[in-house]
């Protein structure tokens, strides 16, 4: 009985040295008893600006790091023996989400960290918008990070996936689109009026202000005039997106022919519907018109005399027809 009680001991010593030495020199593709959940951690820093669309592409910096924890984790990271503490372990970052009007793609989306050295990897984020992406609106991009699974004798580290949003501000797209008559030329008579509609269409992703001014002062008596500005709504959506502005021309009326010819220019300016911002103004656009006023104008002042001079006439024939 004491042979047979003393070869047990023996074996169960011999098992628990077996055990430890597989323990030490297993490889890591054998599964561990005990799990370790590793948490993922995808920081970045707040963009410098706001991403215009069609303007190239706004770059953020992902900041990639993995930490342990749960029961053991502190042992699989720094004791002495275990195999798990210089393993790498990858991380993929993934776009799982976006709006219709945002392209978003990952630059280095597989990242290796190793568990012990508290490692922090970049990967770079690239996010372009088109023109229906609303002015000073929130965007969002929903990434996915997950890690692959590690596996030891006593420990392993399970796999694990974190989701999270991306946030930036959409600027604004300043672009208008001017439709002109057929011709910028006109030719009126002195008691005439030229008229030349601009019809105005919003392609841009905001509410736009479109502000005329008259270039310059008319020459002689000519006059020309405007509206100051007209208001149109978003190409995305958000209101009417088409307003006419008119210009009105008038050429000098005095007494006598006419034949005059003059130029004038009118500046236009698209420009955001909100508090003044050098950064929400659009590129001015410099539209000429032609005027040629040809005819003869009796005038303001000579119109009454011939109206006179015509009644006395009359009269004077009425008068004479009437003796006889």
């Amino acid at each position: 009985m004491k042979n047979k009680s003393r070869k047990l001991r023996t074996g169960f010593i011999l098992g628990l040295v077996l055990f430890s030495i597989l323990a030490v020199f297993a490889p890591t593709s054998s599964a561990g008893p005990l799990k370790v959940t590793p948490v993922i951690d995808v920081s970045y820093p707040p963009a410098d600006n706001n991403l215009v669309p069609l303007s190239g592409d706004l770059p953020i910096t992902l900041q990639t790091q993995v930490s342990l924890s749960g029961i053991g984790s502190t042992l699989v990271k720094e004791a002495s023996w275990s195999l798990l503490k210089d393993s790498p372990i990858t991380v993929n970052l993934e776009v799982l989400e976006t709006e219709g009007y945002i392209d978003a793609t990952i630059d280095k989306s597989q990242v290796t960290l190793i568990i012990n050295q508290d490692e922090v990897k970049e990967s770079y984020l690239k996010i372009t918008v088109t023109e229906q992406a609303p002015a000073f609106t929130q965007g969002r991009v929903k990434i996915k990070a997950s890690s692959q699974p590690l596996d030891g004798l006593l420990f392993s580290i399970k796999p694990i996936e974190y989701v999270f949003d991306v946030s930036f501000t959409i600027g604004y797209w300043p672009v208008v689109n001017y439709e002109l008559p057929k011709s910028t030329y006109m030719q009126i008579g002195p008691l005439d009026t030229a008229i030349f509609p601009i019809e105005i269409t919003n392609l841009g992703n905001g509410f736009t202000r479109i502000a005329a001014e008259i270039v310059g002062e008319p020459k002689g008596d000519w006059s020309i005039s405007t509206v100051s500005s007209v208001k149109v709504g978003s190409a995305t959506g958000a209101g009417n997106n088409k307003a006419t502005i008119n210009v009105v021309i008038k050429p000098p009326y005095g007494f006598g022919f006419h034949n005059n010819r003059e130029t004038f220019k009118v500046r236009v300016t698209p420009s955001y519907v909100g508090p003044p911002d050098p950064s929400t103004i659009g590129q001015p656009e410099e539209i000429t018109f032609t005027v040629q006023s040809v005819g003869f104008s009796p005038g303001i002042i000579e119109i009454p005399l011939i109206i006179a001079t015509l009644v006395i006439i009359g009269v004077i024939v009425y008068l004479y027809r009437k003796r006889k």
